[in-house]
């Protein structure tokens, strides 16, 4: 297990995208909460708005910076290994696969927690420096949204990182992971809009990336966008546990298919 720590460690610390997919989020995360507290400068930031600053936006975008950023860097985990032929290598090294998973997924996840701790320090930076008031961050919503945001952009990697070793194709799973949130779903919700289907309305809040969302969200989905909510929203620990059930599944699935199938 060591020296499979050691072999991602070395492998993703080794690897230009890695600090591009890193430094990227950052910049535009930062370049959003600055706009927002800017343009918000001569009024006290809200609890709700401070949830939008400090998350880089995420109220506003089903595909926050930091989260698919994270996410692409987990599809690059294993999409890599097969898509330049690293695999066989690899596996000769770690020949056990239980411990190459293992490792690829904490590093990811370690490094996803780190990067979104930073992003929001940065972001709370940068409303103080910009809109010369502190942000209301010890309010009764902050705590649990900032802490959903560290668990939603954690377990976007790991999301990228299940997909990457289920499809085994780097562009299907890069393609797959932007066309769910952007397409399907939303297409899913508006077809829950004619009248036969109504009752099924408010299982779209139990949709993937739509309960993901909802870890981090400190501004009502009807305050964003009138007239978009599916019902009764779940709290955020039922949304929370709906999204890590989804990416459980998937990771346990191509996990299974890693130990069967032959590199």
């Amino acid at each position: 297990m060591i020296d499979a720590l050691r072999f991602e460690w070395v492998r993703i610390r080794t690897l230009r995208s890695t600090y591009w997919l890193t430094v990227l989020p950052l910049v535009l995360s930062g370049a959003v909460a600055g706009i927002i507290s800017y343009v918000s400068r001569d009024n006290p930031i809200q609890p709700d708005l401070a949830g939008v600053v400090l998350t880089g936006g995420s109220a506003f975008s089903p595909l926050p910076f930091t989260a698919v950023f994270m996410g692409i860097m987990g599809v690059f985990a294993f999409g890599h290994e097969y898509r330049h032929g690293t695999i066989l290598p690899t596996l000769t090294a770690v020949p056990k696969r239980g411990s190459l998973v293992f490792a690829k997924a904490l590093v990811i996840a370690v490094w996803a927690l780190v990067l979104a701790v930073v992003s929001v320090l940065i972001n709370w930076g940068l409303a103080k420096l910009l809109s010369g008031d502190s942000l209301p961050i010890t309010s009764d919503q902050m705590g649990p949204a900032l802490l959903g945001y560290l668990g939603f952009v954690v377990l976007w990697g790991l999301l990228g990182l299940g997909l990457g070793s289920l499809l085994r194709n780097l562009p299907a799973a890069m393609v797959l992971l932007f066309v769910v949130p952007l397409v399907v779903e939303p297409l899913l919700g508006a077809l829950t809009m004619i009248p036969a289907l109504e009752s099924l309305r408010e299982y779209v809040n139990y949709l993937p990336f739509t309960a993901g969302n909802a870890m981090s969200q400190t501004v009502s989905t009807e305050a964003v966008a009138p007239g978009s909510s599916f019902g009764d929203q779940p709290s955020r620990a039922v949304s929370s546990l709906t999204f890590t059930a989804w990416v459980a599944a998937l990771f346990a699935l191509a996990t299974t298919l890693f130990h069967k199938r032959d590199a």
